[in-house]
């Protein structure tokens, strides 16, 4: 989880109220985050995933000064009107498709500010942006810009002077020598041509999501900036883009919209969710009635009209009624509840298909196979069409997130994707991942990929005929057809009349899908039948 170091004196100034390291040390170890250490000049605390917003100074300061009750409720935003306009070239679809922009204005740079702004860039793109691939920020000096602006890729030849770099480079050599391009040249792997933002006299602001241009560079003169958020998702730069907004507006800059292409950025304007009082009290065990529910969700900084709940852009977390539900009891104070004792006696034990599935794993990794863990929450793409396949799937009614809009229906695709994203390592690679799947019963899945030059079928097999074997089990393979794998080299494992898993190799197509350019060998096996099979 990361973590930020935030200047004492800075905090305290923008919760506009005194607190004594002892308060500080309780309210911030309450709000739901992890305090590391209270220095008299710095506090470092360790922010959870859910809660981006709070990675920045700015974001911080109004989480917990809304949470002691000194400035509560929803905060509001202006978002002035203007002529600055930027168009996204074709050319981009394929390397980094999408970009959103915004102004800020009459910001005054002093070092906590600077420092906030770096530090909430660093934080953002390692987690919120997925190390820069999902998404990756650029901020500017506007007064050194013309528009309107240009996103557009240019070839590997093209020069610019990138920041803190005294002369001109090419793009390829930018990733070959600049410390920035050699930590992100794995983004742009397999393109011809880079993004690249110009402005209306062909200068060049940047080359995401590598560097900046010197040029464009911000300084402590600055006083109005231009931002830019570039990825491969938009909901994600959109929310990246209302979290910085809206921190430097609490610095006390003026925000100004940005048209890209036919939309105007950015939009802060707060979204309704539904929240049933019954359910609040119900999951917490509380007796709490409307004028509670308000004041504890203000706390949290949100405003409360029954039965609607406003939440602001900056929260990405809040997906449905049960994170609201957490966040008033984070207000409530979870110091404030009282322990029951259950009234029904119980005897603890492991669960039998818990022991099941530990002793699968430790045979897997006495064949050196290493185990992996990934999200039961998954997008539909991988599931499918970059799998080459069709099947009933479980989606979420409400996913604000494309890359986490259903429930898995198999473990294959998410192996595959790891092995995608770990080609920068060498081969052989031979892992497995013990999980959940839902089809839509949940079910427990066994999945092995083997990926190597001369990963095949008989590999495969050989593996999952010692654990059949271990576990006292006969078994045979029928020839099936797959889409996923290759005709003739895949087929349908049989236990006792019930099939419980494909086996096969990956077809080379749904390899070219991920991005991978060795053979890769696979099985799926459903534990929960195997395991009812043997009982």
């Amino acid at each position: 989880m990361p973590t930020i170091t935030l200047d004492k004196k800075d905090l305290l100034n923008q919760i506009g109220k005194k607190l004594s390291d002892d308060k500080l040390k309780d309210r911030i170890s309450m709000i739901g985050t992890d305090l590391e250490r209270i220095t008299p000049k710095e506090i470092e605390v360790e922010i959870f995933p859910n809660r981006p917003d709070m990675l920045s100074s700015e974001g911080f300061a109004r989480a917990l000064s809304s949470f002691i009750g000194n400035k509560t409720g929803l905060r509001q935003y202006k978002v002035n009107s203007s002529k600055y306009s930027l168009k996204i070239d074709k050319k981009v679809s394929k390397v980094r498709p999408y970009a959103v922009a915004a102004v800020i204005k009459g910001i005054k740079l002093n070092e906590p500010i600077i420092e906030s702004l770096m530090q909430v860039q660093e934080k953002l793109h390692t987690t919120f942006g997925r190390n820069r691939k999902k998404a990756s920020i650029g901020v500017y000096d506007l007064d050194k810009i013309e528009f309107p602006l240009t996103y557009t890729t240019k070839s590997k030849g093209f020069k610019f002077t990138p920041l803190e770099m005294g002369s001109e480079l090419t793009l390829s050599q930018i990733l070959e020598k600049h410390p920035k391009g050699k930590d992100y040249s794995k983004l742009l792997d397999g393109f011809s041509e880079f993004p690249i933002w110009l402005d209306a006299n062909n200068q060049v602001l940047s080359m995401p999501p590598i560097i900046n241009s010197e040029n464009t560079k911000v300084t402590e003169k600055t006083t109005n900036l231009f931002i830019d958020v570039t990825g491969t998702e938009l909901q994600t730069i959109e929310q990246t883009l209302n979290m910085i907004i809206t921190s430097l507006a609490d610095r006390g800059g003026n925000i100004y919209s940005v048209k890209v292409e036919k939309n105007n950025y950015p939009n802060l304007a707060p979204r309704k969710l539904k929240l049933d009082l019954k359910y609040v009290n119900r999951i917490l065990g509380l007796e709490i009635n409307q004028k509670e529910v308000k004041k504890l969700l203000e706390k949290m900084g949100f405003d409360y009209t029954q039965p609607y709940v406003s939440i602001p852009v900056y929260r990405s977390d809040i997906f449905s009624q049960i994170d609201l539900v957490e966040d008033i009891a984070i207000a409530y104070g979870y110091e404030n509840f009282k322990p029951e004792i259950p009234r029904v006696a119980t005897i603890a034990q492991e669960d039998e298909l818990e022991i099941f599935k530990n002793k699968i794993a430790e045979i897997l990794v006495g064949f050196r196979l290493t185990e992996t863990n990934t999200y039961n929450l998954t997008s539909k793409v991988k599931q499918l069409k970059l799998m080459n396949t069709k099947m009933k799937i479980v989606e979420l009614e409400n996913a604000l997130n494309e890359d986490y809009n259903v429930l898995r229906a198999r473990i294959t695709p998410s192996l595959l994707e790891v092995l995608k994203n770990n080609r920068h390592h060498e081969y052989p690679q031979r892992i497995f991942e013990i999980g959940d799947v839902f089809t839509p019963k949940e079910k427990s899945r066994l999945a092995v990929a083997l990926a190597h030059k001369t990963a095949d079928y008989t590999e495969s097999k050989q593996i999952i005929d010692y654990l059949l074997t271990i576990l006292g089990l006969e078994y045979s393979i029928e020839e099936c057809v797959h889409d996923s794998y290759i005709p003739g080299r895949v087929g349908r494992v049989i236990v006792k009349g019930k099939p419980v898993a494909y086996i096969g190799e990956i077809s080379p197509e749904v390899l070219s899908n991920f991005n991978l350019e060795v053979p890769v060998s696979t099985f799926e096996l459903n534990l929960t039948d195997l395991f009812k099979l043997i009982k």
